[in-house]
């Protein structure tokens, strides 16, 4: 008697929603259907085992997909990572109008309403990595000939149950790892404060009453924006970053690395210090909202450095004018 698993769901971030009914399962609207073999009393869910079509339909979880319809895994991760883009894409717009409000005033209130719809945005891509974490954990069971029960129920379970322990932290143990903030918030900092480094995150998230102490997390402060490939040492010239490890380089120099090292056949790691990732060509992402930022460091830098001599010329001036009376 086959067991009919209808897993799908959003791949938004929210309350996580109650999978509807497969097509042909008994449950449709307007009415009850019986299939030939079985009625609604005698049914039941039986053991889930290894086999290439149940896999299939457990890798269908998080597809927007008419029902009924099994995704080869290529297909999923291709819609989750158009899903991801979509966010990836209103974070770096996010980003961009706090660092255009923070050059035009500084300290202004209204960056705070940004920063707001940027830990909403940080949730959901939590709520996506979290259901692609449960689903491989169910493929691997199913691949390792373990007999499941009730899937759907288990893995909505796990969801609601992890997304619940997610909802209570504090701002500060949600995001304080999250590496885009703390990039965000160091380059923040330097618009209006290029001589001093950023200040512990805690400066800027609230804590909960049993996170850790500040004497804890001095590690997460200090950091200051870096504007400047690591092969060039030069500010970025067309930005790009590995998917790999997620560091940062300029297009010409990482590429021209990479396509010497395959000239002389030997492996592409990533020139970064202390990072073991091997890089291909195809691991190299555009990232305009960094070129975008390294160009305004650079800009900031020509008028601080303009600024300056002005402020030399007037000094002489008066030393002069000092010197004839």
């Amino acid at each position: 008697m086959p067991t009919r698993v209808a897993l799908a769901s959003s791949p938004e971030a929210g309350p996580s929603r109650k999978a509807r009914p497969a097509r042909g399962s008994p449950e449709v609207e307007g009415g009850l259907e019986e299939e030939e073999g079985w009625t609604i009393e005698t049914f039941e869910n039986q053991p889930v085992t290894k086999s290439t079509t149940n896999i299939a339909v457990v890798k269908r979880i998080l597809a927007d997909t008419p029902e009924g319809v099994l995704l080869q895994p290529s297909a999923v991760i291709a819609q989750l990572k158009q899903v991801k883009s979509r966010i990836e894409e209103g974070v770096e717009q996010l980003k961009e109008a706090a660092y255009a409000i923070e050059d035009a005033k500084q300290d202004d209130p209204s960056i705070q309403e940004v920063e707001a719809a940027l830990f909403r945005a940080y949730d959901q891509q939590y709520m996506i990595e979290l259901k692609i974490e449960l689903l491989k954990r169910i493929v691997e069971r199913l691949q390792a000939d373990e007999e499941l029960t009730n899937i759907e129920n288990d893995y909505e379970k796990e969801v609601q149950v992890r997304e619940k322990e997610y909802i209570k932290k504090s701002p500060w143990a949600k995001y304080k790892d999250v590496e885009d903030y703390q990039n965000f918030r160091s380059g923040l900092w330097e618009i209006n404060h290029a001589n001093s480094a950023c200040p512990p995150i805690s400066t800027f998230l609230e804590k909960g009453e049993n996170d850790e102490s500040d004497d804890e997390e001095i590690d997460f402060g200090g950091a200051t924006q870096n504007y400047r490939c690591p092969l060039t040492l030069r500010l970025f010239e067309d930005a790009v970053t590995s998917t790999k490890c997620g560091h940062n380089f300029s297009r010409a120099a990482i590429i021209s690395t990479i396509e010497n090292n395959k000239k002389n056949r030997r492996p592409s790691k990533c020139p970064v210090s202390g990072c073991s990732k091997m890089l291909e060509k195809t691991d190299l992402k555009p990232n305009p909202g960094l070129q975008k930022r390294a160009d305004e460091f650079q800009r900031r830098q020509l008028l601080r450095a303009e600024e300056n001599e002005d402020g030399n010329e007037t000094l002489m001036i008066g030393d002069e004018e000092e010197d004839e009376d």
